[in-house]
């Protein structure tokens, strides 16, 4: 150990430091080595002023290795041992953990280990030619085997297997064999196999095989071969294995059934109608180490024998209420049915079969047999207030099967069901688990699993508590799954679970629609459930997405839900909704859909004009009661009274009055147009006047009763006088822009009417008119001081006729007038007589 350390501490010593290597070397330099043994590497400093070998490690490939296996040499040098395992090359690595400026990443340095096999094993023969295989074997290197037999030449070869091509095989000699190994790590030799040359005989498998079937014996077949040597070469003894069609495990028949030198061997106690196949090996009847190859498959079917097993009778309930009787084939028909027998008869009160009829039923194709195959369908009947009793017979071309029956009993009286039932998936298949009633016991049970209007069943014994479906089931397809209890032929009630075989993603999601109309906060959501063949797994959950703009809200509901309201959304907002269908597996997302909330909400819009409309009557009654208590105030300001000519006294006025130059009496006002015919006005006028009245009378009343200029129409009101007036004011501007005429109507009546005895004075009526008088427009001052001194001139005359008696009812015709100096304010004041011009009729001044 010590010199050869020595070398190597020299051999570091020499090895110039590059910068590839940085400051460490790794001896030996890759090496080839032994799977299976242990090598030593050491890691040398080299030039390393800082660095010492506690700063070294050492990683085999990309794994560090442990310190446990290193072993410090000195202060410069660390060695680790590991164990050589595999196959495949590998890197040594030496790491330093300190770094420096010139080697920020530290310094590496490793070698690539090399690995080989020097052992070879020789474990095989075959003839005619004799073969050699390895077990211990190595693909990575190159290398080749030599295989020796007895004299003859050697056969090289690169492979583990190889073959000595042979004329004449040495019977009853003694052979030695042995192999050589040649690799890079040098050539090593096998054990020697030395035995007679029989001894390593493998022949070929006996041929051909047949398979005869005899009628006769419906459940054993006769088996036939020929030996690969004649028995003047060799003895051989026979294996023989068989297996029935569909079933993978093979039959062995012992060895000690199969005697020396036979060439036929009759299998017995198999199944009638049923196809088998045979296969039949050799080997040396002296001890040999080999047996041949398996012969070629040979096949046949046995001949057919009655049923010996009843048929798989039961019953699938209709929705419209019938009963389909079904039946498959008895588990060992023993050959083709092809009919069924089948007796149906209800049971009376006392529970005893009454008399029935077997009828057959043909089938032109029968059920596969063996529990989980099709069914024939016997009949459909409709079951009474009563049980029904049902018993089948199948039948084929040798005989009649043992006969099954059932009592269907009605649902009132079915007996009780299994308790705690449980299915779950196992592998390919599903398992149930159930629990018998404890009230009665039962004599077997029927698993029953359907999908649509496909169904299928399997029986179980009595003792049993679980089983296993047996049908080829789909996966993410949803089964009902019931367990009915049968209690000595009487079915009892069904326990139903659903299952699946495996759950995945559903297909396709939920649709959902709003359910009448949105409203202006609220939305109800319905959606359908997802066809069953699409759910694909059972739903867990629906989560409910409901979206406007960016704002994104969900909603988690659980899987019996079909419907839910959303609540508190925007009034007159457009929602983008969409369900997605969870289960165990995944989600699936269905079609979004729109709708858009109300503007109002429910009530609402009604709210808004029944208040309009209560608003609108309440306004409308306040009018009409106002209405009703101002009617004269209303009825004043929209319809004026208009005076009735008949009470008129414009007949007795004479136009030829106002202009004759009389000088006022000491009674009268003088210095104003108003005309106030009363005691005054009779006193003032003369006898002659007076008596020209009624002549000139009808003369100036058929001119349109027209005073000509300061007169007024005898239609005018007399309420619009200057002299009612009550505010000055108001006068000043009426006066100012229009002219006032007046009509006076005689005592003595209309244009030859009767005035009325209670008419005892002339009356003056007086009216408006929008045309301008010639003088008012210049001195609209003295119109409005005219009117003010004017408003009293009538109460004052009246006042002085008689000593206060009523005063007559006058026309006030304003002119433009000056005050005279020095009148009082209580008389009147009277215009020029000058100033008063009759015009024609129909005259407008311009």
């Amino acid at each position: 150990m010590v010199p050869g350390m020595l070398w190597m501490l020299l051999f570091a010593c020499l090895v110039p430091a590059s910068p590839a290597r940085g400051n460490l070397v790794v001896v030996p330099q890759s090496p080839v080595l032994e799977i299976g043994s242990n090598f030593t590497a050491t890691c040398v400093i080299v030039n390393g002023k800082d660095l010492t070998a506690d700063d070294l490690y050492w990683n085999l490939s990309k794994t560090t290795v442990p310190e446990e296996h290193y072993t410090k040499i000195n202060s410069t040098a660390v060695s680790v041992t590991i164990a050589v395992t595999g196959e495949k090359k590998e890197w040594l690595y030496c790491h330093s953990r300190r770094v420096s400026p010139i080697n920020p990443r530290g310094s590496t340095h490793g070698i690539l280990l090399k690995k080989a096999c020097k052992f070879v094993h020789l474990n095989h023969f075959s003839s005619p030619s004799a073969s050699v295989r390895s077990i211990e074997q190595c693909h990575n290197l190159p290398g080749f085997y030599t295989l020796f037999l007895e004299t003859i030449y050697p056969q090289k070869t690169n492979k583990n297997t190889v073959s000595i091509p042979m004329g004449v095989y040495p019977f009853h000699m003694n052979l030695d064999i042995w192999v050589e190994a040649h690799n890079i790590l040098g050539r090593a030799e096998s054990e020697h196999l030395q035995q007679d040359a029989d001894w390593f005989v493998k022949t070929n498998p006996p041929s051909p095989i047949k398979v005869i079937s005899e009628e006769s014996f419906p459940t054993s077949l006769l088996t036939r071969w020929t030996p690969p040597l004649h028995e003047a070469y060799m003895l051989f003894v026979y294996e023989i294995r068989l297996c029935a069609q569909g079933d993978h495990n093979w039959t062995y028949v012992p060895l000690t059934d199969t005697g020396k030198n036979i060439n036929s061997f009759r299998l017995q106690k198999l199944q009638p109608d049923t196809l088998y196949t045979v296969q039949v090996r050799c080997k040396n009847a002296r001890p040999g180490l080999y047996w041949s190859n398996w012969s070629a498959n040979a096949t046949n079917r046995t001949a057919e024998d009655k049923p010996s097993s009843k048929p798989n009778l039961w019953k699938i309930v209709t929705k419209d209420g019938w009963v389909q009787l079904v039946a498959k084939d008895p588990k060992f028909s023993n050959g083709r049915i092809t009919s069924f027998d089948l007796k149906t008869e209800p049971l009376n009160d006392n529970l005893k079969n009454g008399s029935a009829v077997w009828e057959k039923i043909l089938v032109n194709t029968s059920a596969t047999g063996g529990g989980s195959g099709g069914h024939n369908l016997l009949k459909r009947v409709l079951l009474n207030d009563k049980p029904m009793k049902i018993s089948v017979i199948a039948i084929n071309s040798v005989g009649a099967s043992p006969s099954a029956s059932l009592v269907i009993p009605v649902k009132t009286f079915e007996p009780p069901p299994v308790e705690d039932l449980e299915v779950r998936p196992h592998g390919d298949q599903l398992e149930l688990r159930w629990k018998p009633s404890g009230r009665r016991p039962a004599s077997e049970f029927v698993l029953e699993w359907t999908i649509g209007d496909q169904v299928d069943w399997q029986r179980e014994s009595r003792g049993t508590t679980r089983g296993l479906i047996e049908g080829n089931l789909e996966r993410f397809v949803c089964y009902n799954i019931s367990v009915y209890p049968i209690y000595f032929g009487w079915i009892g009630k069904p326990l139903t679970k659903q299952a699946f075989l495996e759950q995945g993603v559903p297909s396709e999601g939920p649709v959902v629609v709003v359910k009448d109309r949105p409203g202006h906060n609220e939305a109800e959501l319905v959606w359908k459930e997802i066809p069953q063949h699409k759910r694909r797994g059972f739903i867990t959950n629906y989560t409910i997405f409901y979206s406007s703009g960016s704002k994104l809200h969900s909603i988690t509901v659980p899987a019996n839900v079909t419907s839910y309201s959303l609540r508190s959304l925007s009034g007159n907002t457009k929602y983008d909704t969409w369900i997605v269908a969870s289960t165990i597996k995944g989600s699936a997302r269905g079609f979004n859909h729109s709708f858009t909330t109300q503007k109002y909400a429910a009530g609402e819009i009604e709210a808004i004009v029944v208040g309009i409309s209560l608003l609108f009557f309440f306004i409308v009654l306040i009018m009409m009661l106002l209405c009703i208590y101002k009617e004269d105030v209303i009825k004043k300001s929209l319809w004026p009274q208009i005076p009735n000519p008949g009470e008129s006294t414009i007949g007795n006025w004479s136009p030829d009055y106002p202009i004759k130059a009389e000088s006022p009496k000491d009674n009268c006002v003088s210095g104003i147009t108003v005309l106030t015919v009363d005691v005054c006005d009779i006193k003032c006028v003369s006898e002659d006047d007076k008596a020209s009245l009624p002549l000139k009378r009808d003369k100036y009343l058929s001119e349109e009763h027209s005073s000509g200029i300061g007169g007024s129409s005898c239609m005018s009101s007399p309420r619009h006088s200057v002299s009612d007036s009550d505010e000055g004011s108001d006068v000043a501007d009426t006066t100012a822009s229009t002219v006032q005429y007046s009509s006076v109507v005689a005592v003595s009546g209309y244009k030859g009417q009767t005035p009325s005895s209670k008419l005892q004075q002339v009356i003056f009526s007086r009216s408006e008119s929008t045309q301008p008088l010639l003088d008012s427009e210049e001195h609209p001052d003295e119109v409005m001081v005219g009117s003010r001194q004017s408003q009293n001139a009538p109460q004052e005359a009246s006042l002085t006729e008689e000593g206060g008696g009523q005063p007559a009812v006058g026309a006030l015709d304003f002119d433009p007038i000056m005050e005279e100096p020095g009148t009082s304010e209580e008389s009147h004041l009277v215009a020029p007589a000058s100033t008063y011009m009759p015009q024609p009729s129909g005259y407008r001044p311009q």
